[in-house]
């Protein structure tokens, strides 16, 4: 997948703040800033959730990953992403509308086949 097809800006603060934490597992908080083209301070309120990081800054982090990152980080990105489809399907009482979920999902199963 090309990096500008990523859907980050459907990612949630709690995604964004999960991957800068996996980030900073392999790399300091002043190596990561500087990879990012960010400040140490922008790091470290990403990770105390003051702030988060910006779609531009997401971009950046998959085009610094190294191979043995990307499976983690998709990981999380596709965790956020069904959770926030699980909340919406929770809210969710017309049957038609559920119906449209089931065959809208049935063809991403099927995609990923």
């Amino acid at each position: 997948m090309s990096i500008e097809y990523l859907p980050v800006h459907w990612l949630s603060k709690d995604a964004r703040r999960k991957i800068i934490q996996f980030m900073l597992t392999t790399r300091s908080v002043k190596q990561l800033a500087r990879e990012l083209g960010v400040s140490t301070t922008a790091v470290r309120k990403y990770i105390n959730g003051s702030t988060h990081p910006s779609d531009e800054t997401m971009i950046r982090i998959f085009e610094i990953l190294a191979p043995y990152e990307r499976d983690r980080i998709y990981k999380i990105m596709i965790d956020d992403l069904v959770e926030a489809l699980n909340q919406l399907i929770r809210n969710i009482d017309d049957k038609s509308l559920k119906e449209y979920i089931h065959l809208r999902l049935k063809r991403v199963i099927r995609g990923v086949e």
